[in-house]
Order: structure tokens, then C-alpha cells, then sequence
């Protein structure tokens, strides 16, 4: 079992009066050596400040005698000092940070662990044994260095532009030294001037390895030598790339990495796109705590709900309800409850983790239900989301793809015929034939597909991560349901009818929402030309 975070939480020099200025957070920083400083009044955390927040602040030539509360906005994440330090790393993994705040059971400061202080106390076989740094340097960029003569300003503005923490110092193609932020924080401190060259002020000799050295070897170095980083070299020794700490967390295994292995690629990504609220909740046996939570969430309760108890969003009496049916069935759907701040639809799923940190892990999406926004979002005869939302999204999916480099499509379909549908039967059944329609395109595609209706019977699909015959494939499914469905129509005889779909794929189509809707409306009319009831995407 792990060790409680208060064990090995620091508290000497971490922590500032609010009142304090940014030049005494600077100064405290070069004394603790642990890149980050957190702001308490009567004790009680009210902010944080890290090294690259005082870099940036330098860059931006902000004054340093201001009060330091005026400048510490990042959400803050604390969690109490009996949790273990398994629960910690999760917690980091989770919400994409380097440090936790630690405090008592009545909130007060206890101290901080980064994820240095986790990597010391983290079992061996928690990494992928298998795992060499040239399988995981595909996930980085390409290398960021400066060179001898480079001036100091000239690295200040490399970190803070390329929001990285360090950069190699290269000659000949070898790295002869590094420079930090701790490096810039601590000259700033001394007055010194940013044009000298960094070779002056460069750290040196620079702790490297090969593309073939394994994970455990890179955490035995970085524990033993103290540091975050390591230069990566090939076989002629010339530097190619940094692995850092950061790099290391997102390849463990152990019981987490076997937890990741069974979740949606990404899923945290897309989700902080949807308006619904989405946390994850670790089951801890005796209790159950929030973990992470999406933007939504936060915007709505604040960033004081991660390491809470999920009973502070569900009254008692429904989560034991909610809770016993995750663990029979392994999903809920479409739960209504009631709080006092509204009254909201959940959905999601539970799965076995069987760890020493955690019994399992659910999933929860909570949609408010309240009328004002579902008229916001949402189309009102059919559920799902409204032409202006579905215009929205499509402009946030295309800078989510083109940040990560990855592929989505764009569907355009409609139902064939459904003018005859109106005429011949009303405009009343036809609600029906849509309202099913829709029903139909909920049901059988993915959960993280984003399904609107654009207008009368045209409905548009959003299918993040899915290239062009993926999306034809899982179109044609649908297309088969389509027209295997018969639509019951109150005093009449049921109907049945088809569908035409006409696909459009980022990057390969287009790189705007204009031109991706354009081609996908353009093949919909195709496969309408061809015979209708069909999938027209190339």
C-alpha cells in the first residue's frame, strides 16, 4: 500500500503571506528549489505561482513589486494529507499538473508534492517495463534549442513562447550545456542583465541518454541526479529531443495505465468542448471523491470540487441509488435528480480498476435539463443539438484537430423523400418521422459523435478522430437501421423511409468549417443523384 501524501509533503519556504510581492515569491522560489510558491491567507491556500508563471511575467516586463495576490488566477487544486500517494499521482495524471497542495482535514496548509516527490515513492513496476524513450518520443515535438551565443532574452522568449521549461544548449549538434526557468529565476534575482550570452550562465555538463535507454533507467537517473529532465541522444551523440518528467507519468502502467488502456482516446479533450458537465469519480471503497472535472464544470462550481466527495453534486440519498447501479450494471442512463442548484439528467458508466489505490472509476455526464438551456443548445422536437451549437463546435473541432494533428468528419444527411412524407400525410406525422429519425442517429452511432439537426429533415454528424472510410463504414451501418425502421404513426399505417448521407473528412477536404460543409452537402445531393439511400464520401 502507499504511504499518506502528508508524509511526504514539504512545507519550508513553499508557502507566501497573500500580501506578499512577486519579487519575494521570486526570491523564495530560488530557496526552496521547487519551482513553485503557494499564496495562503490565515494559512489557508488561496492561490499558487510557479516558475514559468514568473517567467512569463518577467518576459512580459510586469513589476515585481506588485502584491502577489493580484496575479495568482490558476485554478487551484488541493486535496487533504491522508490520502495516499497513489490517490496523488492519479490526481496529477487526471487534471495535468506537476504539484498538489496538501492540507489538514479543516483545509489548512500542510505542504506540496510535485511529482518529483512522487517519482521517488512510485514502485518500480508501476512503469512499462517494456517501454524505451524511442517509443514515446513521437509524442513530442520537434527539439527547441539555442546555441552558445545566444542572449539570455532570447531564451526567456523561446520558454515562454513554446511554454517549455527548458532548452539544450547545442554546438555541433551536441548539447554542452542547459538553461531553465529555475536558471532565468535565479539570475533575475541577481540583477543580471538579459543580454549576455548563455554560455556564461548555462548549467553544464548536461545529463543525457540514448533513444534506447528505458523508462526505469530514465526514472533511476532523474531520481539519483535530482533532476526533471534528460537530454535524449542518438547514436552519434548529437541531441534529438528532452524527455521530462511529464513524459514519464504519461507512460506508467500499473493499475492506472491498464484503466487508460480501456477509456476513449482523447475523451477529456472533446469533452471540455460539450456544454454538459462531465467527472470522473475514484471509488475508494468508503468513499467516493471527484478525481477531475470538465470546463463546464468548473465554470459552474468552481475548481474547489476536485478532491470533494461526489455527494457534494448529488444528494446522499440518489447517489446511493446512482452508486449501487454503476456497480450492478456498470452504467446508468438518463437519471433525473434534484438539487438545489437545478434539476439535472446523468449518464455514465462504471468500471472495475481492482487496484491497491482504487476499487474503480466512473464516468459521469450530467446534462441541466432546465428549459433555458436546453433551448440554448439543444433542438427542441428532437433532442439533440441546434443548428447554432452544431456551427460552434465545428469551428472548435477543427483547432482541436489541427493542435493534435489528427482527422474528423463531417456528415450531412437527410431523410429521402420527406417532402412527400408532409404532403401526403401532414406536417404532424411528419414531426414523427423526424423526431424517430433522430432517435435512430442517437442510438446507433458513438457516444463521442456530436449529432445536430441543421434545419426541417437535415441533420449534420461531427465524428471526431475518424478518417473518411471509417466514417462511411459506421454511416453505412446507420444507414442500413434507417431503412429497417418503421415509424408508427397515430391512425395511420407506419412508414418507412431512407436516408442520404454525404461525408466530408478534415484534412483531406477542406481545413474550414465553410469548405468541409460545403463538400459534404455537395456529395449528400450525389448520393440523392445516384439513387438515394446511400453514402457518397469521395
Amino acid at each position: 500500500m502507499y504511504a499518506a501524501l502528508e508524509l511526504i509533503a514539504e512545507k519550508d519556504h513553499l508557502c507566501i503571506q497573500n500580501h506578499a510581492s512577486l519579487k519575494e515569491v521570486m526570491d523564495l522560489m530560488n530557496i526552496n528549489q521547487k519551482g513553485v510558491i503557494v499564496v495562503v491567507e490565515d494559512n489557508r491556500p488561496v492561490g499558487i505561482l510557479t516558475e514559468r508563471d514568473i517567467v512569463g511575467m518577467l518576459y512580459r516586463g510586469i513589476d515585481l513589486n506588485a502584491r502577489v495576490d493580484q496575479h495568482c488566477k490558476k485554478v487551484l487544486i488541493s486535496t487533504r494529507g491522508n490520502r495516499t500517494i497513489g490517490y496523488g499521482l492519479n490526481l496529477t495524471i487526471e487534471n495535468n499538473i506537476r504539484r498538489i497542495i496538501v492540507t489538514d482535514d479543516n483545509g489548512l496548509f500542510l505542504g506540496v508534492v510535485t511529482q518529483q516527490d512522487l517519482l521517488k515513492h512510485v514502485e518500480e513496476d508501476y512503469y512499462r517495463a517494456d517501454v524505451k524513450v524511442r517509443d514515446i518520443l513521437h509524442k513530442r515535438g520537434q527539439l527547441i534549442s539555442v546555441a552558445l551565443d545566444d542572449t539570455l532574452s532570447q531564451v526567456l522568449k523561446i520558454l515562454v513562447e513554446n511554454n517549455i521549461g527548458a532548452v539544450p544548449v547545442i554546438s555541433d549538434g551536441v548539447a554542452v550545456g542547459i538553461i531553465t526557468e529555475k536558471d532565468i529565476l535565479k539570475l533575475a534575482s541577481a540583477d543580471m542583465f538579459l543580454t549576455e550570452a548563455v554560455g556564461e550562465y548555462m548549467t553544464s555538463k548536461v545529463v543525457s541518454c540514448s533513444i534506447d535507454t528505458s523508462l526505469i533507467e530514465i526514472v533511476k537517473l532523474m531520481n539519483t541526479r535530482q533532476i526533471r529532465r534528460v537530454v535524449i541522444t542518438n547514436g552519434s551523440g548529437r541531441a534529438i529531443n528532452i524527455v521530462t518528467i511529464r513524459d514519464v507519468f504519461r507512460n506508467v502502467e500499473g493499475d492506472y495505465g491498464k484503466f487508460l488502456e480501456r477509456k476513449l482516446q482523447n475523451a477529456k479533450d472533446l469533452l471540455n468542448l460539450l456544454p454538459e458537465m462531465l467527472i470522473e469519480v475514484t471509488d475508494l471503497g468508503t468513499e467516493q471523491l471527484i478525481i477531475w472535472a470538465n470546463e463546464g464544470v468548473i465554470n459552474r462550481f468552481g475548481d474547489g470540487i476536485i478532491d470533494k466527495p461526489v455527494t457534494e453534486l448529488i444528494p446522499e440519498n440518489s447517489w446511493k441509488k446512482i452508486n449501487a447501479t454503476l456497480k450492478r450494471a456498470g452504467r446508468i442512463e438518463d437519471i433525473k435528480i434534484q438539487t438545489d442548484h437545478g434539476i439535472f439528467e446523468l449518464s455514465g458508466y462504471y468500471l472495475n480498476t481492482d487496484s491497491n489505490i482504487e476499487d474503480g472509476r466512473c464516468e459521469l455526464i450530467i446534462r441541466d435539463i432546465t428549459e433555458d438551456v436546453k433551448l440554448t443548445v439543444t433542438d427542441t422536437l428532437t433532442s439533440v443539438y441546434n443548428r447554432r451549437f452544431i456551427n460552434e463546435f465545428l469551428i472548435k473541432e477543427i483547432a482541436r484537430s489541427k493542435r493534435l494533428e489528427r482527422e474528423f468528419s463531417v456528415v450531412i444527411c437527410d431523410i429521402d423523400d420527406f417532402k412527400k412524407i408532409n404532403d401526403t400525410r401532414g406536417h404532424v406525422p411528419g414531426d414523427t418521422v423526424i423526431k424517430q429519425f433522430a432517435d435512430v442517429i442517437k442510438n446507433t452511432l458513438r457516444a463521442v459523435d456530436v449529432i445536430g439537426r441543421y434545419g426541417g429533415d437535415e441533420f449534420i454528424v461531427i465524428m471526431p478522430e475518424t478518417p473518411n472510410k471509417i466514417a462511411a463504414h459506421v454511416l453505412n451501418r446507420l444507414r442500413q437501421h434507417i431503412a429497417d425502421m418503421e415509424v408508427s404513426v397515430p391512425g395511420q399505417r407506419s412508414v418507412h423511409v431512407t436516408a442520404s448521407f454525404g461525408v466530408a473528412s478534415y484534412p483531406r477536404d477542406g481545413t474550414s468549417s465553410e469548405s468541409l460543409l460545403v463538400t459534404a452537402d455537395e456529395r449528400m445531393y450525389d448520393a440523392k443523384r445516384k439513387g438515394k439511400n446511400s453514402v457518397s464520401h469521395q
